[in-house]
């Protein structure tokens, strides 16, 4: 014969917090007058307990419990708006894609990627001679280090070790299919180098980059190499971003860019990858591009509008919708 089950006892909840206490931990909280969570800023603040009166206590910690729940309903109606506006987002993406395929008999939703791009800052501004000297100080120092060794083979610890291996994979796999690469890099020319933003003064050059230049080039010196680099500048560039990213693109021949610059993809396009890989070839590409200068932003606050729409094929972009002004 069965027996009722004991009702579960309710859950404890921080005093401070709020928020749930572990199960192994309310057995010992459980008699507590002040039961508390692990976290070091509450248990920091119960510590204040053992040199307080009780009602000064208290009131401190009503106070303290009031600050934590208008954070977590803060916290809360943030995460709703981001909520509500991925979905209008997405809804807006799939609206502007149904209104192509209207208008294109001959395309099928399946047949077609679509994805949502970044757009890259436009502002053009002079160098001044302090990003220059920066620039230079920045190439005076890996030239140093990469003249420290023989090749650029001895080198095993470099930030552009990593990306080396993936621009071996991407020339691979852009040898197996030339439509993938001629897709990507339309997307990127759409998109205008958002993510040349963090290349700053350095643009991501390493003494990994700079040994190679010198293996190439055995007649040229360090500072052969830092003036090559130097006057490739030009002057005007990109406002906020990398000192060789201009209007037209980067200043930089490939040959002289890092394995950092010529291998990375915004998670876009290594979606797009991932699923022509998948079909087994090439797909075309709906691209929306919006406001966010970097894919990954989120906030609900941010403007995040469409700036210009367009099919994205080997064979070229046609664009639907641009931008004003």
């Amino acid at each position: 014969m069965s027996h009722p089950q004991a009702p579960h006892s309710a859950k404890l909840r921080c005093c401070i917090c709020s928020e749930p206490i572990s199960a192994l931990w309310q057995r010992q909280q459980a008699a507590s007058e002040f039961p508390h969570c692990q976290s070091f800023d509450c248990s920091r603040f119960i510590e204040q307990r053992r040199n307080l009166p009780v009602n000064l206590f208290r009131a401190q910690l009503e106070s303290v419990s009031a600050q934590y729940r208008e954070r977590k309903a803060a916290q809360l109606e943030r995460e709703e708006k981001i909520r509500a506006r991925v979905e209008a987002e997405e809804q807006e993406n799939q609206q502007l894609l149904n209104a192509l395929l209207k208008t294109r008999p001959g395309l099928a939703e399946q047949d077609i990627h679509r994805t949502v791009i970044p757009s890259g800052r436009k502002r053009i501004a002079p160098v001044t001679p302090q990003r220059m000297e920066n620039y230079r100080a920045h190439l005076q120092k890996i030239v140093a280090a990469a003249e420290n060794f023989v090749s650029a083979a001895e080198i095993v610890e470099d930030q552009n070790l990593h990306y080396a291996a993936d621009s071996h994979r991407n020339n691979n796999c852009f040898q197996r299919s030339s439509a993938l690469q001629s897709v990507s890099d339309r997307l990127c020319t759409m998109c205008r180098g958002a993510c040349c933003s963090s290349g700053g003064d350095h643009a991501y050059l390493s003494p990994l980059i700079l040994r190679r230049i010198l293996d190439s080039n055995p007649k040229l010196s360090g500072d052969d190499i830092v003036a090559w680099y130097t006057s490739s500048v030009t002057a005007e560039t990109i406002e906020g971003s990398c000192i060789n990213q201009t209007a037209t693109g980067c200043s930089l021949p490939r040959k002289l860019r890092s394995d950092t610059c010529n291998a990375y993809y915004c998670d876009a396009i290594l979606n797009y990858h991932r699923d022509s890989n998948e079909a087994g070839e090439a797909r075309n590409v709906f691209a929306i591009q919006r406001e966010a200068t970097f894919a990954g932003t989120i906030d609900p606050d941010t403007p995040n509008g469409v700036l210009a729409t367009a099919l994205v094929t080997e064979g070229g972009v046609e664009r639907f919708r641009e931008e004003s002004g």
